[in-house]
C-alpha cells in the first residue's frame, strides 16, 4: 500500500492531521486525525456507527486508544484495528440472569475439587472397620467400575458402583492391610475395580481355562481387583478379595511368579491372619463385631500355617515344595521372636519392608543351595552303592 506521507494542514492551520487506516470487519477505511478524540469520532462517522448506539475499541500498536490521552507516535498511514460492541447488547448481558444449565468457572472448579475428594476418599468416608489408612503408605485413589464397563447393561440385581467403592474402601482400611502397607512401606496410586470385560478377554486368550482375578501395573502404580461375580449379581467373598489384594501387593516387589514371589505372598498372608488373631485376642470390636467375623477368617486363624499353605497352593495351582515350607517355618519363628509378627509387632531396629525382602531372598537362595547339595550327596551315595554291587558280582562270578 503506497502512502502519501505529506502532512495535511488542518482547516484552521493550527495542527496537522495524519493519514490513518481503520480496519473493521475485513474492510479498510481512510481517516485523517491528530488526536485520540478525533480518531474515535472519525471512526464513528466513517463506519456509520453512532456513538449513542455503539462502543468502539480502537487498538494501535497493541494499545487501546483512550479519550483524553495523547495519540501514540504513529507513522503516516498506520493501521488501526477497530472493534465495536452494541451498547444495548452489553446492557442486556449485564442485566440478564445466567443460564442455570451452564456452570460458571467457579462452579466448575468446585465440582472438580469435589470429584477429587471423592476419588481420594475424604476424611468423613469410613468403612465397616471404622479405621483410616496410614498417612503415607496407603491407597491414594479408589475407582469402581460403572455399568458402562460391563459390556452389557446390568440387571436390577447388579450392585451399584457406590457399593463397589465401599468394598474398595473396606479392603484399603482393613486393619491388617493397613499394617502391611505401613510395615512394608507400600504406596499404591489407585486401587480400582477390575473391568469384568478384562476377565472375558483373559478367558479367550488363555483358552477358557483361567479366570483373571486382578493385576498390578508398574509395581504399585495401580492395582485392579475383580470384585464382582461372573453373573454380575453380587461380589466375591471378602476373604477371596483379600487374598487377591495380597497377591497383587506382592507384585510391588517381585514381578514374576517365582519362588521369591510365592514366599513373599506367604509372608503377607501369614501377617494378615496373625494380625487379626491378635486383634481378636485383645477383645477389639468394630461396630460390635469381631475382626475375625468381619474378615471371615475365623477358621483360618485356628491354623495359620495350614491356611497359608492352602492359599498359596491354590494360587500357584501346586503345593509348596519342602524348601519353601521350611522357609515359611523360619519366617514364623523369626517374627514370633521379634514380637508376634511383621505386622503390628515390635519395631524392627534398622529394618524395613525392603530389607526384609532382601533377607528373604538371601535365605531362599541359601535354602535352595543346601537342598541342591543334599541332593548331590544322595546321588553320589547311590552311585557308589551301585558300583559296589557291580564289583561284588564280578568277583563272585570269577
Amino acid at each position: 500500500l503506497v502512502l502519501d506521507r505529506r502532512p495535511q494542514p488542518d482547516l484552521d492551520g493550527a495542527r496537522t492531521r495524519m493519514r490513518l487506516l481503520l480496519q473493521f470487519k475485513g474492510k479498510t477505511t481512510e481517516v485523517h486525525a491528530d488526536s485520540a478524540e478525533t480518531v474515535i469520532a472519525a471512526a464513528h462517522d466513517s463506519l456509520a456507527l453512532p456513538s449513542d448506539e455503539w462502543r468502539l475499541k480502537i487498538v494501535a500498536k497493541g494499545k487501546q486508544l483512550q479519550l483524553g490521552a495523547s495519540l501514540p507516535a504513529l507513522a503516516e498511514g498506520a493501521k488501526l484495528m477497530v472493534m465495536a460492541s452494541s451498547i444495548s447488547a452489553v446492557e442486556r448481558g449485564l442485566t440478564s440472569r445466567s443460564d442455570p444449565t451452564v456452570r460458571s468457572f467457579a462452579a466448575e472448579d468446585e465440582a472438580a475439587s469435589r470429584r477429587a475428594a471423592d476419588t481420594a476418599g475424604g476424611a468423613d468416608e469410613v468403612s465397616v472397620w471404622c479405621t483410616s489408612q496410614d498417612a503415607e503408605h496407603k491407597f491414594c485413589r479408589f475407582e469402581p467400575c460403572t455399568w458402562q464397563s460391563f459390556g452389557t447393561r446390568p440387571s436390577s440385581t447388579t450392585p451399584h458402583a457406590f457399593e463397589a467403592r465401599k468394598l474398595l474402601l473396606r479392603l484399603a482400611t482393613d486393619p491388617a492391610v493397613v499394617g502391611i502397607m505401613r510395615e512394608r512401606r507400600y504406596r499404591v496410586g489407585t486401587l480400582a475395580e477390575m473391568d469384568p470385560i478384562d476377565d472375558r478377554l483373559a478367558e479367550k486368550m488363555d483358552g477358557g481355562g483361567k479366570r483373571l482375578l486382578g493385576y498390578n501395573t508398574n509395581h504399585g502404580m495401580s492395582i485392579h481387583v475383580r470384585l464382582r461375580t461372573m453373573d454380575l449379581r453380587g461380589f466375591e467373598a471378602y476373604p477371596s478379595l483379600v487374598d487377591t489384594l495380597l497377591h497383587e501387593l506382592a507384585h510391588n516387589e517381585v514381578g514374576p511368579h517365582n519362588d521369591l514371589f510365592w514366599h513373599l505372598f506367604a509372608q503377607l498372608k501369614a501377617d494378615y491372619l496373625r494380625h487379626h488373631a491378635r486383634l481378636a485376642q485383645s477383645g477389639a470390636l468394630f461396630r460390635g463385631a469381631s475382626p475375625l467375623q468381619l474378615a471371615g477368617v475365623a477358621e483360618q486363624v485356628s491354623d495359620v500355617r495350614a491356611a497359608v499353605l492352602g492359599t498359596v497352593a491354590r494360587d500357584r495351582m501346586a503345593p509348596l515344595p519342602p524348601a519353601q515350607e521350611a522357609l515359611l517355618d523360619g519366617y514364623f519363628s523369626l517374627t514370633e521372636r521379634r514380637g508376634g509378627n511383621a505386622v503390628g509387632g515390635a519395631e524392627r531396629q534398622g529394618d524395613s519392608g525392603e530389607g526384609a525382602s532382601h533377607a528373604s531372598a538371601r535365605a531362599l537362595a541359601a535354602e535352595r543351595a543346601e537342598a541342591r547339595r543334599l541332593q548331590q550327596q544322595q546321588q553320589q551315595q547311590q552311585q557308589q552303592q551301585q558300583h559296589g554291587e557291580r564289583d561284588g558280582g564280578g568277583r563272585d562270578h570269577s
